[in-house]
């Protein structure tokens, strides 16, 4: 990479920073590695490295899937674990960037709505409404569903 796509890459990882801390809840911090950090209510959604890897941990399940259907790839150094890796190149990946760390975000959504915890904007949440704009396929539906029961 050229000392100009890093400097692009950095700019896009600061879009998705922009965009996920604008999230209902979401609190940010400084994490290993010169990265930035996602939790809601003390929970993990996920990090963006400014050269650019977003890594991203899910349910074995969910994780798998996203594999399988090629939205992500294994973690870049943990590879058995539930991360997953995401690597920003292009401006053309913010989105993508977004909307796995979006899925994580409702993921931990899900998991407080089961257990009747946090505010009333996160209660108020679809996350099926949300899972179908962003056109997943029915088995990562299907695997929110179980999470859900």
């Amino acid at each position: 990479m050229t000392p100009v796509n890093n400097q692009k890459v950095t700019e896009y990882a600061e879009q998705v920073i922009e965009t996920v801390s604008s999230w209902p809840e979401i609190t940010t911090g400084n994490g290993r590695f010169n990265s930035t950090t996602f939790q809601i209510e003390g929970r993990d959604i996920g990090h963006v490295h400014s050269w650019g890897p977003v890594d991203i941990g899910y349910p074995q399940p969910l994780r798998n899937q996203l594999v399988a259907e090629k939205h992500t790839e294994k973690h870049h150094v943990v590879p058995d674990s539930n991360a997953t890796t995401f690597h920003i190149e292009a401006a053309d990946d913010v989105e993508q960037a977004i909307v796995l760390l979006r899925l994580s975000y409702l993921y931990q959504i899900l998991v407080l709505q089961k257990r009747g915890d946090g505010d009333a904007e996160l209660t108020a949440i679809d996350v099926n409404d949300e899972l179908a704009g962003m056109e997943m396929s029915e088995d990562i539906r299907t695997i929110f569903e179980d999470i859900r029961s």
